[in-house]
């Protein structure tokens, strides 16, 4: 992996971690997404199947080409698997020019990414790609009957000199329950005090 490849992760992780610090929890797994990003990498939909081994799809709204995203376009599934305040876990897919490829990332305490396998990823069609990440790669936390994960794309390019970021959800992560679990049930949200004024 490219140290540029690793540098542009790193940015992308550190909004990552700092967008993932109020998460907001949500059940269903297919998720729509507006058109609300400038640049090539808009995503309009991430499809999740988790009958075998958990695949994300990735569609966007304008068709795209392998050689057009090559050092400009990046997809990723961020994965939290032990419950802590950060991301666990990333699978980072980017274009070689010819090909997409993929990597799988562990993060670190202190934010930084180490790569530990590579991953299976593919283009489908004129405007989609997927990636697959077995679940035995990843380390899940002890007692967790569920992990999280939420999708984003990163472009820069024509129409977004800075880096354009487009998160699936646009806040928080979707829980999945690991294969032979059900997720905990939430805790209902504790009713907000009153504010009272003076009396007298």
């Amino acid at each position: 992996m490219s140290v540029r490849l690793l540098g542009a992760i790193t940015v992308i992780v550190v909004g990552a971690l700092l967008w993932f610090a109020a998460p907001a929890i949500a059940h269903h797994t297919d998720q729509a997404d507006p058109n609300d990003t400038p640049g090539t990498m808009d995503l309009e939909a991430v499809l999740f199947d988790h009958e075998e081994t958990p695949t994300w799809r990735f569609v966007m709204f304008t068709d795209w080409t392998v050689r057009r995203i090559w050092d400009h376009g990046y997809l990723l599934v961020q994965l939290d698997t032990k419950g802590g305040p950060v991301v666990d876990f990333i699978a980072a897919v980017r274009s070689t020019g010819r090909d997409l490829e993929a990597s799988l990332f562990r993060v670190r305490r202190d934010g930084h990414e180490v790569e530990i396998d590579g991953l299976r990823t593919q283009k489908v069609g004129s405007r989609a790609a997927w990636v697959s990440v077995s679940l035995g790669k990843l380390t899940i936390g002890p007692n967790r009957t569920s992990y999280f994960w939420s999708a984003m794309s990163s472009f820069t390019g024509p129409n977004c000199r800075q880096t354009c970021l487009d998160a699936v959800p646009d806040e928080g992560m979707i829980e999945q329950p690991l294969p032979g679990a059900s997720p905990s049930p939430s805790p209902s949200p504790s009713p907000s005090p009153s504010p009272t004024g003076p009396t007298g």
